[in-house]
């Protein structure tokens, strides 16, 4: 299913490891983006989902492209999510509206590769080294409710270490 918000699992278990050096947001847009096509084919009927966007080559073309809109949509958003907690009066979750480029590379690149690697368990219609090889060496070795169930847990997992992380480094 195209937007399938189970993949920012892998994103929110990255964030508290890497904080600022890794943009949520970029990898969010990444997302998105790597989507875009197998809505269409959805919407047009189309018996290949996942064509050239599911390849390595189309997703470090589509990150390469998330980086370039990516810094509008970041500082939107943080600034959307800062006045929003500090209004309830929980500044400790208040994010740095600084984001590095490298932050914003690293969201972009590992959110079209995390999805790429996530969709190549469970499609069959992916061939990640096209256009030199028809293989997909990942098919079917985690099953499809399984690659759900670890994207949960990885939310999950990562949410609750973001925020102990945040309280814990709030000021007294």
């Amino acid at each position: 299913m195209p937007f399938t918000p189970f993949h920012m699992g892998a994103g929110l278990i990255f964030k508290p490891a890497v904080q600022r050096r890794f943009s949520l947001i970029a990898f969010g847009i990444a997302q998105l983006a790597i989507d875009i096509e197998p809505g269409i084919g959805m919407i047009r009927g189309s018996d290949v989902l996942h064509g050239p966007s599911h390849t390595v080559i189309g997703a470090l073309v589509i990150a390469y492209l998330v980086t370039l809109v990516s810094p509008w949509f970041c500082k939107f958003f943080v600034g959307r999510w800062n006045r929003e907690v500090r209004h309830y009066r929980l500044d400790w979750l208040a994010e740095s509206e600084q984001i590095s480029r490298t932050a914003i590379y690293a969201g972009a690149f590992f959110g079209t590769l995390s999805h790429l690697t996530l969709d190549s368990l469970m499609h069959h219609d992916i061939h990640i080294f096209a256009p030199f090889s028809d293989a997909n060496p990942l098919l079917d070795l985690v099953s499809h409710d399984g690659v759900y169930q670890l994207c949960a847990v990885m939310a999950l997992l990562g949410t609750l270490a973001w925020i102990v992380q945040k309280w814990r480094s709030r000021p007294l």
